[in-house]
């Protein structure tokens, strides 16, 4: 079943390309900023690079846009006129839901590992104890999916989730000062390490590479918890649905 739902989600090439497309050229916008013109970032990224900072921050952003991969796929069975051939299928609807989830984040994750590599071997971006940055990647991406197929559930619509998460992926990278600087103040540092997941993922990342491994394992144990809670959370809404 998750590899019927890979060749599903491989049909739709324009909106990979634009996950994989956009962020690379954002990644080269403020390349062009920090190297030409007097801007600093906001990411308090230690002894890394600018790009490698950008690199991580915008990966981290477009892994909230890839949340639609499964609830919009998700919201094609439920709240369309396939839900009733869904239905009547004997297969069980965690495990539709389960394929869903699980081969969305592969793609997903597949987006991200594109991005890292055009980023180190075009614009020189370096990611020492790459395996561990991948596995916080790889967190924020379960987080994300479920986050995204929750809000479906709970919302019952395409609309609001898609609306909830292009409100957070707008308004989270700033709090992380992946735009500009955030003011001087102890409030606005916990904001910008902890203030969210995608804060906890960045501060996850950027510590492992700064050798920090107290930080990084903090917060990446807070976002396994919070991907708990998240599944705990789908648990009675694919009851609800399956009623």
């Amino acid at each position: 079943m998750i590899a019927f739902q890979l060749k599903r989600s491989s049909r739709d090439l324009v909106g990979h390309t634009v996950l994989i497309l956009f962020p690379l050229a954002l990644i080269f916008f403020f390349d062009y900023l920090y190297k030409n013109v007097n801007i600093e970032t906001g990411m308090g990224m230690g002894g890394q690079s600018p790009i490698t900072a950008l690199v991580i921050g915008f990966a981290l952003t477009f892994q909230i846009y890839g949340s639609a991969i499964s609830f919009e796929t998700l919201a094609e069975d439920l709240y369309s006129p396939m839900h009733d051939r869904i239905f009547s299928s004997p297969v069980e609807m965690r495990s539709i839901i389960l394929s869903i989830l699980v081969s969305s984040t592969l793609v997903s994750f597949l987006q991200t590992a594109i991005l890292l590599v055009f980023s180190s071997i075009i614009l020189g971006a370096s990611f020492p104890s790459l395996p561990f940055v991948l596995l916080v990647l790889l967190v924020s991406v379960v987080f994300n999916q479920l986050f995204g197929t929750v809000l479906l559930l709970l919302t019952g619509g395409v609309k609001t989730a898609n609306m909830v998460t292009t409100i957070y992926g707008s308004i989270v990278p700033m709090t992380v000062g992946l735009y500009f600087p955030l003011p001087k103040g102890e409030f606005f540092r916990l904001l910008r390490m902890y203030g969210s997941p995608m804060s906890l993922a960045n501060t996850a990342s950027l510590a492992v590479m700064e050798g920090q491994i107290r930080l990084f394992i903090i917060c990446l144990a807070v976002l396994l918890l919070l991907i708990a809670v998240l599944f705990f959370c789908l648990q009675p809404l694919i009851r609800r649905i399956s009623i």
